[in-house]
């Protein structure tokens, strides 16, 4: 039940932030640590709340974990110049995941 109330708070919180920039788009690698399994890497995909460079920013996304499993997940992050880095807590897999990707941003010229 807190999860359910943990994700609809996020997504609220998403949804009022995305009318004041324009949501960027990231892909990259995860990292899932801790929880009740071995650290697992995968795939991740995620809708980030800002599209502007060397600021943090809300994340959502899903990934693809190698050993066959999916996650959804929530959390915080920085985007970077064309990089983005997450801390987010896969709410499937019961764990935290660090992820690093590509992500789409904003350009001035």
């Amino acid at each position: 039940m807190r999860n359910v109330l943990l994700s609809t708070a996020l997504a609220l919180i998403m949804s009022c932030s995305q009318s004041l920039a324009e949501p960027s788009v990231m892909f990259g690698f995860a990292l899932n640590f801790g929880g009740e399994s071995k650290p697992q890497l995968g795939l991740t995909a995620k809708l980030l709340s800002s599209n502007q460079k060397n600021q943090p920013v809300g994340a959502i996304g899903t990934t693809y974990l190698f050993d066959g499993g999916w996650g959804i997940d929530a959390g915080f992050g920085y985007l970077f110049d064309k990089s983005a880095a997450t801390l987010t807590y896969d709410l499937v897999q019961r764990s935290p995941q660090l992820a690093i990707g590509l992500a789409t941003i904003k350009s001035v010229c």
